[in-house]
This record gives C-alpha cells, structure tokens and sequence, in this order.
C-alpha cells in the first residue's frame, strides 16, 4: 500500500467514526461508557486537560510567531553606532539624558564602561525613539 492511498483510508475512517459520533446520543453515549467500565468524571477531566494543552500549545505559537514579527532584523535598523566615534556617543547619550529626566541608567558596580557597551546603550536609545539619528545629520 502506498502512502497516499493509506493516508486516503485513514481519512475516511476518522470521517465515518466522526459522522458516527455524531449521530450518537448523549445518552446513548454515556450508558456506552458505563457499559464499558469508564469513570464519566474522570474521562470528562481528562478532556477538559487535553483541551487547555492544546489551547496553551497553540497560545504559545501564536506569542512566538508574534515574537518573531516584532523582532527586527539587522537590515531593518538603518543607522547604526559603528559610524560614529564613541566620544560622539557619549556626547549624545550624556545629551539625552540631561535633557530628557524620565530616561534612566545604572552602570555595572561604577565600573568604566567599554566601547561596545556605549555603542549597544546608543543602538537602544535609537531603537526607543529617544535618539533620531537623522537630527544629527547621520
């Protein structure tokens, strides 16, 4: 047997078990389940489960498509610290916060911060809105 063909039969099975299904009763189908030894409550528990996994399943694809559709890509970010002199960065940042009281910063334990840790704080403040790169004509 080839796979489309099984794949074809099983289809068929499911739909006629379903149509089945359907076309049982609520009573008919719990005196079934008495019939057969099996705990009303336990099974409908065990439903209620299956269903609250398969909705925070697909909750969690749905946060993590919208993750990936917030995350922006290296292209998207047209200007970058890496044309301008970290001096030039430092004199922007100390800038934007002098002149703007609701941003805040904490440095490591008052260590020097490094070039890279310069550059990264100016890509956030571009990123936030706070710094507009084309203001100072780059």
């Amino acid at each position: 047997m080839n796979t489309q063909k099984t794949r074809a039969e099983m289809a068929a099975l499911r739909d006629a078990a379903l149509e089945d299904l359907m076309a049982t009763s609520d009573v008919q189908l719990r005196q079934e389940a008495l019939e057969d030894g099996d705990d009303l409550a336990k099974v409908a528990m065990q439903v209620k489960t299956t269903m609250r996994e398969a909705v925070a399943s697909a909750q969690r694809q749905r946060l993590a498509r919208a993750k990936e559709r917030m995350r922006p890509s290296a292209s998207a970010r047209p200007f970058s610290s890496l044309h301008l002199s970290v001096e030039a960065i430092k004199q922007l940042v100390h800038g934007i916060f002098q002149t703007d009281p609701s941003l805040g910063l904490a440095f490591r334990d008052g260590k020097k911060q490094t070039e890279a840790d310069w550059r990264s704080l100016y890509d956030d403040l571009v990123s936030m809105g706070a710094i507009k790169p084309e203001d100072y004509g780059r």
